[in-house]
């Protein structure tokens, strides 16, 4: 007599298998999410995500002499500063994943991109949250006509693939990844097992076919969802495209990228028709007034090889509460709360008693040690009412016992200073030799200790 072969369960958001059912999955934790599967004819349980095709073959293996070669070959996205983000433009055959929150303009940047590829060969736009007469919509207020980009709402992984092979364009754009299916998976679409199996059938299709492919990805404002954060580790490149869905400005993020430097960001304007790129960043995070103000003082930040000028800005209050305040904007708030310690022992201001607010202007969010002397410069500003010139910038790391130390990349920083007016700056002791006489037109005062700033 046959052994009866018991019922297997399978969950479907993360794939994992069970031998009996559960209302909450034991890996993931996910609710209602456990189905039963059917057995093999065998008798025994294959796992959906573990079967291969039976026909698969192996791709030629090439010299590597070969292989860097052919690796020179970049195409231009039609933006500059993105080329850089990228390395130098758009690699044969790379996974790129373009993550950042709905409605902050993903498609639009990307159909921006195929808009200017277009101009030389075929794109291929894979759609599978907008119908063809929405994105036609889009197109056309941004004015984009080609007839060399072709649209598909194909949303299964491998008739994409072959769609890919067929067509070979020169880029191919994937909107998004989380609508995206493997037609051989019980789970359903943007769920972990369908995001990391789709996108292993784009990886190898890409290599395959040296044609790029961009996937859109998702995120939360925690960054939590099964997208992007699933996937780095899969993809060539990962650019974060942020930005204040109310505001004018998107930034364009590298973190992660095998063909080039990670850290360079580009900057894009939002306009009625689309984004465009801005070449002259040098104010663009600073106000356009000249008038002095207490609590802002200006400084210089590094966004990959690229410095920027920023504006720190902070409000100091008496406060109306029992416990006082340390709000940040764009800044790190346990910093802020660390260096309000610094000065209330130091330099002997009774910050206990007042709300700190502290703020860097434009909408960015950096988090580097260097801003430190900027940020006590701007609290202390407030809180004696004592405006500083607008021609002052400052640049240094603070310890806890108020010491200023070095920053790294001083010459890129200051020569940003310099180039939008600047002509005194407050630099660490430990900067100053490998700086001194290099920027005449700057007068360049050490610092070693936070009472020598004269609050």
């Amino acid at each position: 007599m046959a052994k009866k072969q018991l019922p297997q369960y399978q969950c479907k958001s993360c794939g994992d298998s069970f031998v009996r059912w559960a209302g909450k999955c034991p890996s993931c934790g996910e609710w209602n999410q456990i189905e039963e599967v059917t057995n093999t004819s065998s008798g025994r349980f294959d796992s959906p995500v573990s079967q291969k095709p039976k026909d698969r073959k192996y791709t030629d293996p090439k010299s590597i002499g070969s292989v860097v070669s052919d690796a020179h070959v970049r195409t231009s996205s039609g933006f500059s500063e993105l080329d850089l983000v990228l390395g130098g433009g758009i690699v044969p055959g790379s996974l790129v994943l373009v993550g950042g929150e709905p409605g902050v303009g993903k498609s639009t940047l990307v159909l921006e991109i195929a808009k200017n590829i277009a101009a030389d060969g075929k794109v291929l736009y894979i759609s599978g949250e907008e119908s063809a007469s929405q994105i036609g919509l889009r197109a056309k207020r941004m004015g984009v006509t080609s007839e060399n980009i072709l649209l598909s709402s194909e949303v299964y992984a491998e008739n994409i693939s072959q769609m890919i092979s067929d067509l070979h364009p020169k880029v191919v754009f994937i909107d998004s990844i989380q609508t995206i299916l493997k037609e051989s998976l019980v789970n359903q679409a943007g769920t972990i097992t369908q995001l990391r199996e789709s996108s292993q059938i784009f990886l190898e299709t890409a290599k395959r076919t040296s044609v790029p492919i961009f996937l859109i990805g998702h995120i939360t404002k925690e960054g939590q969802i099964a997208g992007p954060k699933v996937l780095e580790h899969l993809v060539d490149t990962v650019l974060y495209f942020e930005g204040d869905r109310f505001n004018y400005y998107r930034i364009l993020r590298a973190v992660k990228n095998r063909f080039g430097a990670v850290g360079d960001t580009a900057i894009f304007e939002m306009v009625s028709g689309g984004l465009k790129q801005v070449l002259d960043r040098h104010r663009l995070f600073i106000s356009p007034e000249s008038e002095e103000r207490s609590g802002s003082v200006l400084s210089s930040v590094m966004e990959g090889s690229r410095a920027i000028s920023v504006e720190v800005q902070a409000l100091v209050t008496k406060s109306s509460y029992g416990q006082a305040r340390r709000m940040a904007e764009g800044l790190d708030n346990r910093r802020v709360i660390l260096l309000s310690a610094v000065i209330e022992k130091y330099l002997g201001f009774p910050l206990s008693e007042s709300d700190i607010f502290s703020n860097l202007a434009g909408g960015l969010s950096i988090d580097e040690p260097s801003l430190d002397l900027a940020i006590v410069a701007s609290i202390s500003s407030s809180f004696k009412d004592k405006p500083v010139s607008r021609e002052m910038g400052f640049l240094g790391e603070v310890g806890l016992s108020g010491e200023v130390r070095s920053v790294g990349q001083i010459n890129l920083r200051l020569k940003e200073l310099a180039g939008i007016g600047i002509s005194k700056v407050y630099i660490p002791q430990g900067n100053f030799k490998e700086v001194d006489g290099l920027f005449p037109s700057l007068e360049l005062t050490p610092v070693k200790h936070l009472q020598e700033l004269g609050f």
